[in-house]
């Protein structure tokens, strides 16, 4: 058996490749293989093997005859991280994106980076920021408007990594696809009502920078753009299958547009349209029919895919995202308690913590109040024990004999 302590929910099949046809110490290929694929498989394996001895001299036979004994265990100490494709530059328009953690760095002015900050691991419970931006490094951001369209969530089956690369046709996210197990469009600007709002019985709570209220200061940056979800519903799946968020977004310098004022984003939608036994997406853009290409294979492009590139100022990108499953969040208050301790963590906003607040010092006064009415009770007892020249014994009561009703 294989086992990772870094990766506690990943499962192996272990499988031996090719032996020497001796008794004698022979050398022996072994090969395990995990079930589900992660981006990082650095960490210390533990591999487990049984010894089978046999008597000295004996002649190997097909299958061997030997006796078991108790296992042997090796450790194996492996640093292997899989990295995706990078969506390339001439679909992403020059732009980076981020998953962050803090509140507060999603809605900066990004001038100073996010440092480490972006390989931030999100636990059950966590608010996943997202943000588009245009040209970090060089400052570019002020002179182009940034404006997210789409957002979409999915993963891979049977370890499949979603890539973008319309010339092979991989879609990423944007399509379905053998593929992948589970797609969702959690965001879209022209038409939310067509968004998927949760996984079961988990929402997304998904939603555009533009329409959170408490987000003015990155909807002002015009250089940049967010969006912001849960990331409860990801923790739905087994262990081990891996998520990944891609959008689509619009890229427009000032000189030719205004924010927001896209044409393509706003008045954007599909239709089916069927011919003979042939059923084909057609996107209609102001209101003229455009029928989506097909491969040579036959595969059709989606039509979010159509107008991807620099000649339509639309760009587009993917990220991985990490998921915690060692912590699971528990608000109380202001402080979020963990399986391992208790640790602080930046609010999102809500009523919710001002409510807990406020219950629990309810809670404390009343106790309070309890305590000094006991007080009373017993003092003005041993006053009138004492006027009357008999000294009554005084008895202690427990809390929980008190809640029942009876007489003491």
């Amino acid at each position: 058996m294989v086992v990772c302590t870094e990766h506690p929910g990943l499962t192996f099949n272990l499988s031996l490749v090719r032996t020497e046809p001796s008794y004698n110490q022979p050398v022996q290929q072994w090969t395990f293989i995990s079930d589900f694929a992660v981006r990082d498989y650095s960490g210390l394996y533990t591999v487990k093997l049984l010894p089978c001895t046999t008597a000295q001299n004996l002649e190997y036979s097909i299958p061997p005859v030997c006796n078991p004994r108790d296992p042997l265990t090796f450790d194996l100490d492996i640093r292997f991280q899989q990295v995706s494709d990078p969506v390339a530059v001439e679909f992403s328009l020059n732009t980076q994106m981020f998953l962050l953690s803090k509140r507060s760095l999603w809605l900066s002015d990004g001038s100073m980076g996010f440092g480490q900050e972006t390989d931030v691991a999100f636990s059950e419970g966590d608010t996943i920021y997202g943000r588009v931006m245009v040209d970090p490094v060089q400052n570019l951001g002020d002179s182009f408007f940034c404006s997210i369209e789409k957002v979409y969530l999915c993963t891979g089956a049977d370890g499949y990594v979603p890539k973008y690369n319309p010339t092979k046709f991989e879609f990423g996210c944007l399509a379905d696809s053998p593929s992948l197990l589970y797609r969702f469009k959690i965001i879209d600007k022209a038409q939310p009502e067509t968004q998927a709002t949760r996984f079961g019985d988990v929402a997304f709570n998904a939603m555009l920078a533009v329409d959170d209220p408490s987000a003015l200061a990155l909807v002002r940056q015009s250089g940049s753009d967010g969006f912001r979800l849960d990331s409860t519903a990801m923790f739905q799946v087994a262990a081990g299958r891996e998520w990944f968020i891609h959008t689509i977004y619009t890229v427009r310098s000032k000189d030719k547009t205004h924010r927001g004022t896209a044409k393509r984003s706003l008045e954007y939608h599909h239709s089916l349209a069927v011919t003979g036994d042939d059923l084909s997406v057609t996107p209609e853009i102001n209101g003229q029919g455009h029928r989506a290409r097909r491969s040579v294979s036959g595969e059709v492009v989606p039509g979010e895919a159509e107008d991807i590139g620099a000649d339509d100022n639309r760009g587009t990108n993917i990220m991985h995202v990490a998921l915690d499953r060692t912590k699971r969040r528990k608000a109380v208050g202001e402080v979020e308690l963990y399986a391992d301790g208790l640790e602080p963590r930046e609010l999102s906003g809500g009523g919710d913590g001002l409510l807990s607040v406020v219950g629990g010092l309810t809670g404390l006064l009343f106790t309070f109040l309890i305590i000094i009415i006991l007080t009373l009770v017993v003092r003005s007892r041993r006053k009138e024990g004492g006027s009357g020249g008999v000294k009554e014994p005084v008895m202690v009561a427990r809390m929980d004999d008190c809640s029942n009703g009876s007489e003491v």
